[in-house]
């Protein structure tokens, strides 16, 4: 900083201004100070300003895997809101392993995170977040919740989405409606299950099966033949998430089977991929993106106040009709 401040002409408490993005500094010296900052290779010492502010400006985010590409759109908003709060993100890939996530904790905490966004592995003991609380670490939950509303949270209204989805496949005159899912038990796939119970309730369709897979394109497609297989004799198949959906409706072509054709199959999540599908997929949007903001700026108010009352935000549901999903009955 002394450097900077020496070639620039201006006082070491101007470069610091700058380095910390103040608003008090002219555009025009701002201007000139970043140049030399470029110039001369500058590098904030993180390590310094934590011993200063004790604060490492970092944050953790642990996911359960990345094959779902959901979890890529959803660190694009966490990291959007900790880049304009001059932090940093250290990602994780739990892979649905609890053993793993506490190894990850840890981890962290060596680290010094200033918080963690989670969304818990399947298996998490429910007494995380006091014990986190313990430690003295801040954690918002997202997208999956473990504990009785113990943390702050971000998430999708999946109960609402599910309903969408049957309200649209029973107006298109399916009765005979099964689900796809992925094995593990977490609270998304219990929030799931709600959906398509409520739902099945509201329209008066039938549950013809629940058939469960691995969650990868594959384990979906090689699923297409179990769902093939119910006695039920489903004319609509609500699918997961949309990698589920994508590898049913490979399988279901294997089988000589047309998605919106011979069956009509719906997605959640509306990923990029629904519409590069064939035929392009219906799904339930989401917006992970917009789910990954709100947890970074629900932690970020809880470092800042940390006393404050639970928050809870869900993403509300809007369904996407495409080809998939086919015509109307008749």
């Amino acid at each position: 900083m002394e450097d900077i401040a020496r070639v620039a002409g201006v006082s070491r408490a101007t470069v610091s201004l700058v380095v910390r993005q103040s608003p008090l500094v002219a555009e025009h010296t701002r201007m000139m100070v970043e140049r030399v900052m470029a110039d001369l290779d500058y590098v904030r010492d993180i390590g310094a300003a934590r011993l200063r502010n004790n604060s490492s400006r970092t944050v953790g985010v642990i996911v359960p895997n990345l094959v779902n590409s959901f979890f890529t759109e959803f660190l694009t908003g966490v990291e959007q809101v900790m880049r304009a709060q001059d932090r940093v993100v250290l990602l994780a890939n739990s892979e649905d392993d609890p053993h793993r996530q506490d190894e990850i904790l840890q981890r962290f905490r060596g680290h010094g995170v200033d918080g963690v966004i989670l969304c818990p592995a399947a298996g998490t003991d429910a007494a995380l977040p006091a014990r986190m609380q313990r430690w003295g670490l801040p954690m918002v939950q997202a997208l999956r919740e473990v504990g009785a509303q113990q943390t702050d949270y971000a998430g999708a209204d999946y109960v609402a989405g599910v309903g969408l989805a049957l309200q649209h496949l029973s107006d298109l005159g399916h009765r005979r409606i099964a689900f796809l899912s992925v094995r593990a038990m977490t609270s998304a796939k219990a929030e799931r299950l709600e959906g398509f119970s409520s739902g099945l309730s509201r329209t008066g369709a039938i549950d013809a099966g629940i058939v469960e897979a691995d969650l990868t394109w594959e384990g979906a497609a090689l699923a297409a033949d179990e769902v093939l297989a119910l006695p039920s004799r489903p004319t609509a198949v609500l699918c997961f998430n949309d990698v589920l959906a994508a590898g049913l409706m490979l399988g279901l072509r294997r089988a000589d089977r047309q998605p919106g054709r011979d069956i009509a199959v719906v997605g959640l999540d509306d990923l990029p991929l629904a519409e590069l599908t064939y035929p392009p997929m219906s799904s339930v949007a989401m917006r992970p993106a917009v789910i990954g903001a709100e947890a970074a700026q629900l932690l970020t108010t809880r470092l800042a106040e940390p006393g404050r009352q639970i928050e809870r935000f869900l993403q509300a549901p809007a369904l996407m009709v495409r080809e998939s999903s086919g015509k109307k009955i008749v």
